[in-house]
């Protein structure tokens, strides 16, 4: 009885160690490594136009302790407002950073080009963006 407990306390812990996400990998990055992860993360394009008119919210980890975070504004399809809530470490790159939110606002998709020498909070921004309008999306169907 004891060795049927023990083997599946192994099997239940080789099944959780070994079924980490994302999220868990990025964890237990190097800095440099995780910088590098989010200068080349993909962003997607989100059509406005599938948006119900709306404030909704998105978030990015970076480092377990810094946050960015926006709130986006859809109104008849169109993104009319992009509110940054927390911009992750608020140094002069962050700052630099925002000049990503008026290219958002330009092309109308969270996928544009970084803003060179804040590439890692662009990024970070454009991925807010990106998951608070998929989260409109899968909300609203």
């Amino acid at each position: 009885m004891k060795s049927n407990a023990a083997v599946i306390v192994c099997i239940m812990f080789l099944f959780l160690g070994c079924s980490t996400g994302e999220a868990e990998q990025v964890k237990h990055m190097s800095i440099s490594d995780e910088v590098e992860h989010i200068k080349n993360m993909n962003i997607a394009y989100v059509d406005p136009a599938t948006v119900p008119d709306g404030e909704y919210t998105g978030e990015f980890p970076f480092r377990q302790r810094y946050l960015y975070r926006v709130k986006v504004t859809v109104k008849s399809g169109k993104i009319v407002d992009i509110e940054v809530l927390e911009n992750g470490t608020e140094n002069e790159y962050a700052e630099k950073g925002l000049g990503v939110i008026p290219r958002i606002l330009r092309e109308q998709s969270p996928k544009v080009d970084a803003v060179s020498g804040a590439t890692v909070t662009s990024k970070a921004l454009m991925k807010c963006v990106e998951k608070a309008l998929k989260k409109a999306v899968k909300m609203n169907r």
